[in-house]
């Protein structure tokens, strides 16, 4: 997914969740006892990566446009097991080089990363937790521009909803991310952390 794309899919979800808010009505509380489950969120945050190779460390930072989409099913009643495309963008990065700083003026580093999860929510309260272990990989574009190899993303998420319908609840949530990613060419990784603030919207 190009920078582009991913912050243009970041407005749309924005538009989406608020199109959902105008429009739905109170419906009082209700379990996720089964069925389709499909959870959209987007938010912003902070994220960093960084690669230590022959005594040097090169660190990228800055703040992230985020989001996580979850596709699946109810399976047991208040536990989802889904599918997961996550990932952030940050514009313009902080560059961190040996006690050198300064901004990478014209370049996107984005992290996109796939994979499988689960959600387990605690009822009434409509609060849940909810985490995904997948593959992805960290690419720049624009003035420098690059990809690592894939290797191992982590996400996990808190967070709140209210049903606002009887099929779609809004609400916020937290998340933060790990990964560990291999840099072509030699034996070291690129690794890193996010957090995230969110907007929910989760059908069931």
């Amino acid at each position: 997914m190009t920078a582009r794309t991913r912050a243009s899919s970041w407005l749309v979800l924005t538009l989406a969740l608020l199109v959902v808010a105008a429009g739905a009505s109170w419906a009082g509380d209700r379990d996720h006892e089964d069925g389709f489950f499909l959870r959209l969120s987007g938010g912003g945050g902070t994220g960093n990566s960084e690669l230590s190779s022959g005594g040097e460390t090169l660190k990228l930072s800055g703040t992230t446009a985020d989001l996580n989409f979850a596709i699946g099913a109810i399976v047991t009643p208040n536990l989802a097991l889904h599918g997961t495309i996550f990932g952030w963008l940050i514009s313009d990065p902080t560059v961190e080089m040996n006690g050198d700083s300064g901004t990478a003026t014209g370049t996107d580093l984005d992290l996109s990363a796939y994979g499988a999860g689960v959600t387990y929510y605690l009822m009434p309260a409509n609060v849940y937790f909810s985490g995904s272990l997948g593959f992805g990989s960290l690419s720049t574009s624009g003035v420098v521009s690059g990809n690592t190899d894939a290797g191992p993303v982590l996400d996990l998420t808190i967070g709140k909803e209210w049903w606002v319908s009887n099929g779609w609840a809004l609400g916020i949530a937290g998340g933060f991310s790990y990964h560990s990613l291999p840099e072509p060419g030699v034996d070291d990784n690129w690794s890193g952390t996010s957090f995230a603030l969110r907007f929910t919207a989760t059908m069931n």
